[in-house]
């Protein structure tokens, strides 16, 4: 354990050593913060981008449903069979969708 005197000469001795080196490295290598206006640009592009983003998606999902209602009012039209097999289909056409997009984000468990 240290006497509180060494630690006092540790320190003289940092500060009369290096402590205009670190000064100096400390001016050069000072971070660039952006001003608030480049902040706030960011800020509004990217709101601009997720609902761009949104909206395509919304749209997307739209056309889809769209399709399928129509698609599913076809087929009950013709028989009430195929429309409980296009029904099925849809299930487990989503359901494999939906397994595959969240499987990727399964938490690894520590091996030891």
């Amino acid at each position: 354990m240290k006497k509180p005197d060494e630690e006092i000469e540790d320190q003289l001795w940092f500060e009369d050593r290096l402590k205009d080196a670190v000064t100096q490295f400390d001016a050069v290598h000072a971070p660039k913060v952006p001003g608030l206006q480049q902040f706030e640009a960011l800020v509004d592009d990217h709101k601009q981008e997720m609902k761009k983003r949104l909206w395509k998606e919304l749209l997307l999902f739209w056309l889809i449903a769209c399709f399928i209602l129509g698609l599913m009012l076809w087929v009950l039209d013709r028989n009430v069979v195929w429309f409980g097999i296009l029904q099925i289909c849809i299930a487990v056409g989503g359901i494999s969708f939906v397994t595959m997009r969240f499987r990727r984000r399964k938490v690894s468990t520590w091996k030891s």
